[in-house]
């Protein structure tokens, strides 16, 4: 069985580092992608927001040292993990969630790293 997704998108704002009660530290992301169509010559764009969640180590400890702020261009490879919850009301709430946690997953900036301008000469 497969169950892969990728993604290139734009962040929504910066991971959030969080524990859990067992102690054990993941990120949590948000990610935007677009489609646009085009009808009688206007150009139309449609964002998806995707919930991400990091559990790899190694990448929630580089998100806890370098910041990937709002609007930077990244790369998401993972699982799709449906979940739900009750609400306060005790209504059920159900959503949908990338999930990087196993080998082969990845999440990846595509910024290109900024020029230092004495690095130009």
């Amino acid at each position: 069985m497969l169950n892969q997704v990728q993604l290139i998108g734009f962040t929504g704002a910066e991971a959030e580092i969080r524990t859990t009660q067992g102690g054990k530290k993941y990120a949590s992301l948000r990610v935007a992608t677009s489609r646009y169509t085009k009808k009688g010559g206007e150009k139309k764009d449609y964002t998806t927001w995707h919930q991400v969640e990091i559990w790899t180590p190694a990448t929630v400890n580089w998100l806890a040292t370098k910041t990937l702020p709002k609007g930077s261009k990244v790369f998401v490879q993972g699982e799709i993990r449906n979940e739900h919850y009750k609400d306060k009301d005790d209504q059920d709430r159900y959503f949908t969630k990338v999930v990087v946690a196993m080998p082969g997953h990845e999440l990846k900036s595509l910024d290109r790293p900024e020029q230092n301008p004495a690095d130009e000469n």
